[in-house]
């Protein structure tokens, strides 16, 4: 990153798009660490795996557990909220979904063949969301 003659970093100007849009500019490359070696990395995704599994069999464990809770909450023991040893649960519907007739699905095919359209013309602005990790670990 530009720095000042303070050595303050410089911020890079947005980028302006047609249409009177602007998008943010781009970040500057990330400098890799110098404290990450090979051995370090190793280690760190050695724990972030080891977390990851972790994380899986507590899911598994936990699955059964909010099947009793749901059971409580239909016999109506347990309100959908409520706090728990300085713990709030908070029961929430499932999210509803639709089936559509054919002439909704059909307008729907146009509306995505005309979203492809404008994204290959340009007309379309693309914006990029927070950056994240996805981690699978492999099926037993």
């Amino acid at each position: 990153m530009a720095s000042n003659s303070l050595g303050a970093p410089i911020a890079a100007a947005p980028i302006n798009l047609p249409g009177g849009f602007s998008a943010p500019a781009p970040a500057p490359p990330v400098e890799p660490s110098p404290l990450l070696d090979s051995a370090v990395l190793d280690a760190l995704l050695d724990r972030i795996t080891a977390i990851k599994n972790s994380h899986k069999q507590l899911e598994a464990e936990l699955e059964p557990l909010l099947d009793q809770l749901d059971a409580a909450f239909e016999a109506g023991m347990v309100d959908p909220t409520f706090c728990h040893n300085d713990t709030s649960f908070c029961w929430s519907a499932g999210r509803t979904a639709y089936g559509y007739p054919e002439v909704i699905k059909q307008r729907e095919q146009a509306l995505k063949a005309a979203q492809k359209d404008a994204i290959a013309s340009g007309a379309a602005i693309a914006r990029t969301g927070r950056p994240f990790w996805t981690i699978r670990l492999p099926r037993n």
